[in-house]
């Protein structure tokens, strides 16, 4: 056995997933119900699904993908990888190969067989170069996929990975499962009618309106799905999500801290139920160091030196959202006894800005909703306070993605998502030469401690350097965190069957009517 490998046992059981016995996918049986249909108020309209035309899949796609694709693994009430279209999967003494046995008689929607080759089509289609794929940046560490068998998938990796099974269980588009005979077949038209192995198929699809998934009647999972029906309908306004929710006219509903009114009367009203996760990540903030007055640290640091987050907090959600100092959250396996956090200190902003000598003007993106407009008006405040003028850019929500990936802001809104490992992320954000790197910093430090934690297998060294990553990050002022993230959704007391909100998900995929 690896140095690697013996360390990895030692540390990180919880990640480990040897080869086992098929496992349900849900806990005890409960008295679910077929039939029926219900409607989810989404916060977005949904861009599309093809990996090569949207690049990065929002919160609102997750919603949908989790009900047209299946992915390889899927997350347990404990939160451990579990069996989906993989159902059972073993590893290389030194992590840097898996191989995944994949499930027997799966077919896509469109009849096509799911096998090896399926998966590996999409994996090369993504990876391949002369696709200028955006997706391609988070599947980096895996150096290829192999087919050879029917049911025997083998990943080979650049870098060891201790948990593989687990990380790859989000509904994203890296791990959504599509037809290669759909995409080949279709096109550019395919962004919009996507296929898959999953509970549902796409019906129907009418742009600002309604999405509509019917029941697979040929499902893998005997006895599933249960709904015959989910509309999905992007409504953008939380008032108008919440009043939809009120009057039956949506079963469940996308919200967070942001709307702590609407939340409180839910917990109040016992025709609804509120769903709650406190997950890892936060709602954070980047600034584009390229461009001034952000090419100063001085500046950047006097900036988030000014917010006073409990305030912040007090002002936006009623106190209910929970200040952030690093990007990994209380859901997070890191957990950091210093990690470098700029204190609240007005003074020392009002001294920084005076050091730098030169009017601090700038624009922030916010999207043009009463969410961003509140949170953006209170920063502003912060900051205006110790000398510093923020200019208020409202955009549409879907615009926010293209604006920062192509840099054209000074500071964007953003967000760091749960995930089972924080590697994905943090190496696609923070590692020179990333192109989702959105700050444009670059770091030879950062770079080897980013480096460093995807190829030791010991949790408590990682640990140690997410934490010193965090420091560096956080002593440059590169990105600021404002709050945890905690997930919410709102739904109908009748609504059965709802999982853990794992990465912010709304799973509707195997619920059910009482």
């Amino acid at each position: 056995m690896t140095k690697i490998a013996a360390a990895a046992r030692q540390h990180a059981p919880i990640f480990l997933a040897a080869a086992f016995a098929l496992l349900p996918l849900t806990g005890p049986a409960q008295a679910q119900k077929s039939g029926g249909s219900i409607t989810v108020g989404q916060e977005l309209e949904i861009a599309g699904f093809d990996p090569l035309k949207v690049g990065v899949y929002d919160t609102s796609t997750f919603t949908a993908a989790a009900a047209i694709f299946d992915t390889l693994t899927t997350l347990d009430e404990k939160g451990e990888a579990a069996p989906k279209l993989a159902v059972s999967w073993t590893h290389s003494d030194d992590y840097m190969t898996w191989t995944f046995k994949l499930r027997e008689g799966v077919k896509f929607h469109d009849g096509t067989p799911f096998n090896a080759q399926a998966f590996k089509e999409n994996f090369d289609r993504q990876k391949d170069p002369a696709n200028k794929c955006r997706c391609a940046f988070y599947i980096t560490n895996i150096k290829e996929v192999l087919a050879p068998d029917d049911y025997t998938l083998v990943y080979k990796l650049t870098d060891p990975s201790v948990n593989l099974p687990a990380v790859i269980t989000i509904q994203s588009q890296n791990n959504a499962v599509h037809s290669p005979t759909a995409w080949q077949t279709k096109g550019d038209d395919y962004n919009r009618n996507p296929v898959g192995t999953g509970p549902y198929i796409l019906k129907s699809w009418t742009a600002g309106d309604r999405m509509v998934l019917e029941k697979n009647p040929n499902y893998w999972d005997k006895g599933r799905p249960y709904l015959d029906r989910i509309v999905l309908k992007p409504l953008p306004d939380a008032q108008s999500r919440f009043a939809s929710l009120q009057s039956g006219e949506a079963d469940i509903i996308w919200d967070d801290e942001n709307d702590a009114d609407n939340i409180m009367k839910a917990q109040k009203d016992s025709k609804l139920t509120v769903h709650t996760y406190k997950g890892s990540g936060a709602a954070v903030y980047a600034f584009n160091t390229k461009v001034a007055p952000f090419d100063d640290v001085r500046v950047r640091q006097a900036l988030v030196m000014a917010i006073d987050r409990p305030k912040m907090s007090q002002a936006i959600t009623n106190g209910l959202s929970r200040p952030a100092s690093n990007p990994y959250g209380d859901g997070s396996w890191v957990k950091c006894k210093d990690d470098g956090a700029l204190p609240f200190d007005v003074e020392k902003a009002k001294a920084l800005i005076k050091d730098y000598g030169k009017p601090v003007e700038f624009k922030m993106l916010v999207t043009a909703t009463p969410r961003g407009r509140m949170v953006g008006q209170v920063l502003q405040q912060f900051w205006k306070r110790v000398g510093a003028n923020m200019e208020i850019e409202q955009v549409d929500q879907a615009t926010i993605p293209s604006r920062a990936f192509t840099r054209q802001f000074q500071m964007t809104p953003w967000r760091i998502v749960d995930l089972a490992d924080p590697d994905p992320q943090m190496y696609a954000n923070f590692r020179s030469g990333s192109p989702l790197a959105l700050a444009g910093y670059s770091n030879p430090e950062l770079d080897k401690l980013l480096d460093h934690a995807r190829v030791t297998a010991d949790l408590g060294q990682r640990t140690e350097d997410y934490c010193a990553i965090s420091r560096l990050i956080n002593k440059e002022a590169i990105w600021f965190w404002t709050f945890q993230n905690t997930y919410y959704a709102l739904s109908s007391a009748k609504l059965k069957g709802f999982p853990k909100m794992y990465n912010g998900v709304i799973d509707v995929s195997r619920t059910w009517l009482e």
